[in-house]
């Protein structure tokens, strides 16, 4: 069973006791290597009252340790009691924050995840109030509020102190803000773990409990790990939890808007045990050379037989950036003809992936981009319309919920699409009544368990079903013709119908990744983090402050953590594919691209 695996995912595999930390390339197999050692444990050692716990970043992380665990270790058990495999975030809000939250919030009863990826948070009584930004807001390691939205969602420039050394008078109204709705019982997920780190740290025993349950603790995709959730790690470790693997690649850790630090991961690796993975099996020889210049790795192998041997050799293409000349609003280069020069690109990436017998599709060939402002060549222009000529009104965030709800749910996306339209339909009926509404997935239970699941539903379809369709409408049209189907219902939405005279599908394009748009798979390279392709072709334009060609010309360490992240970016879309990687640049950057990487 574990006879194909190399030495050093063997070392893994034979990990037993202590702190260790596993740094692996792109493609190394540290997936299978996490599922590998589990099974291994889980087949040898007795777990009666004192388990494993598997810990990630995402969902389908999870699932993907999982099923590998089922279809390559044929390991039958359920993975449950006394063992843990989720996110990272899963388990501080099952063992932390969730059942001793209350004691540092100051609320009477047990707390609830507000905001995304939980629900929307929608409380904005007026244009400025500071409780819109709970949910792009939260505490750092030292009690200091911070953004974790950008600073474009903010009606102020954000500078924390003003001369007199004083916190910035709309910085503490969030702060006040945030406590006060502390005390009602709401957080986000990343004051969910600021808040559990306090509990650990107010109320040790938390920690050693917690170390008492669980034997292991393996973390895949460590590189991502913020200060407040490496302050939780050491908290455990320095109660007991003896037992950690730490499994990640700083070179791809692109998270730094969420405080990602990949200095953390290194830190630890200097200080713990050491297993490194270097072998690729993902890719070609030639695409782990081309590479290279931008790993910490001294040296990527291909090892992959069908693969390794692959000739094609990455290509950098130049297009033509728009451009105005200097001090007017004249086009040297008009929007028109810049998608144009991409558009041919785009065309020659399409024919090199047939000439190379790839079929093209979502789950083979993917266009990535850094940023969703190269999104309008691939004709998705979601982005210039999120902060600016803001279409949504204080106090009625619901409405947009609803219209993207309904937008979703008409393109497949049923789930998501429900979800959002459940919590939009019950907000529009009940903030009339009461400005401070907001519907928690507690007050949606309470409504089910009131009414029954079969007339909650009923309820709601019978509005959704009314509503007309998104397709091929502005946003005013369909307010109009929903305020005049719902009238009888006394529901009426509101919009800023200035900024109202967009194409719904246009505003929400950004999740339109489906066939009748392009065959192949499109979206930024965050989106794409974890995914594999037969080829993929990476565009990238110039950046604001700094060029890429002038990172590419500096030392690494001599860079800024914004740009060293840059080009981690580029890294993480130039390791997705197999076989074809193709780079579009502005074209008078292909030179200095091409004597980097070639």
């Amino acid at each position: 069973m574990y006879s194909h695996l190399s030495d050093s995912q063997k070392e893994i595999l034979n990990y037993d006791a202590g702190c260790v930390v596993v740094k692996a390339c792109p493609g190394s197999g540290k997936t299978y290597s996490v599922a590998a050692r589990m099974s291994k444990l889980l087949a040898q050692k007795k777990f009666r009252h004192k388990g494993i716990a598997a810990l990630s970043f995402t969902n389908v992380a999870c699932e993907e340790i999982a099923d590998k665990l089922i279809v390559d270790f044929d390991v039958k058990q359920k993975i449950g009691y006394p063992h843990f495999l989720g996110t990272l975030d899963s388990f501080i809000n099952q063992y932390i924050f969730m059942p001793y939250g209350h004691l540092v919030m100051g609320c009477k009863q047990r707390p609830e995840l507000v905001g995304e990826p939980y629900s929307t948070w929608s409380i904005n009584r007026y244009e400025r109030d500071p409780h819109q930004y709970f949910d792009k807001t939260t505490f750092d390691l030292n009690d200091n509020l911070i953004m974790i939205a950008p600073h474009q969602a903010f009606h102020f420039k954000w500078i924390y102190l003003n001369k007199s050394g004083e916190i910035n008078g709309n910085i503490q109204n969030i702060i006040n803000s945030k406590n006060d709705l502390f005390k009602v019982g709401y957080a986000n997920q990343s004051d969910a773990n600021y808040i559990a780190l306090k509990i650990l740290q107010k109320y040790p025993l938390v920690a050693q409990n917690i170390a008492n349950q669980f034997e292991y603790f393996i973390i895949d995709e460590a590189q991502d790990t913020n200060d407040i959730q490496m302050g939780i790690i050491d908290a455990l470790n320095n109660s007991g939890a003896g037992n950690f693997m730490l499994i990640g690649d700083r070179d791809q850790s692109i998270f730094e808007w969420n405080n990602a630090r990949p200095e953390l991961f290194d830190e630890k690796y200097n200080q713990w045990g050491k297993i490194e993975l270097n072998e690729n099996r993902r890719s070609s020889e030639n695409i782990c050379r081309f590479i290279n210049f931008l790993s910490s790795f001294d040296r990527i192998k291909a090892v992959t037989k069908s693969i390794a041997t692959y000739d094609y050799v990455p290509s950098i293409v130049g297009y033509k950036p728009e451009k105005k000349k200097r001090g007017t609003q004249n086009w040297i280069v008009t929007p028109e003809e810049s998608k144009s020069s991409f558009d041919k690109i785009m065309c020659l990436f399409c024919a090199t992936c047939e000439e190379n017998g790839i079929e093209i599709n979502k789950d083979n060939v993917a266009i990535l981009y850094r940023g969703q402002s190269k999104s309008q060549f691939l004709g998705v222009q979601r982005d210039k319309f999120e902060f600016s000529s803001n279409p949504w009104l204080p106090n009625n965030y619901h409405v947009k919920d609803i219209v993207k709800g309904k937008h979703l749910y008409e393109n497949g996306e049923f789930k998501e699409g429900y979800r959002l339209l459940e919590k939009g339909i019950i907000e529009a009926i009940n903030k009339p009544k009461n400005n401070t509404f907001y519907c928690t997935n507690s007050f949606i239970q309470l409504l089910i368990d009131n009414n029954g699941i079969k007339e909650h539903r009923d309820n709601l379809f019978e509005l959704i079903e009314l509503m007309p369709t998104t397709k091929k409408k502005t946003l005013n049209e369909w307010i109009n013709e929903t305020n005049t189907l719902f009238s009888k219902f006394k529901i009426k939405f509101q919009i800023e119908i200035d900024n109202g005279n967009i194409q719904i599908d246009e505003l929400f394009g950004n999740n339109m990744n489906h066939g009748d748009v392009h065959p192949f798979y499109f979206g930024t390279v965050h989106s794409a983090k974890g995914k594999t392709f037969e080829a993929v072709l990476l565009l990238l334009g110039k950046k604001a402050g700094m060029n890429y060609v002038n990172m590419l010309s500096r030392d690494f360490s001599t860079l800024k953590p914004a740009y060293q992240e840059e080009l981690r970016i580029v890294y993480v879309g130039m390791t997705r594919p197999r076989k074809v990687l193709m780079l579009a640049v502005p074209e008078d950057d292909v030179n200095e691209w091409k004597t980097k990487l070639n």
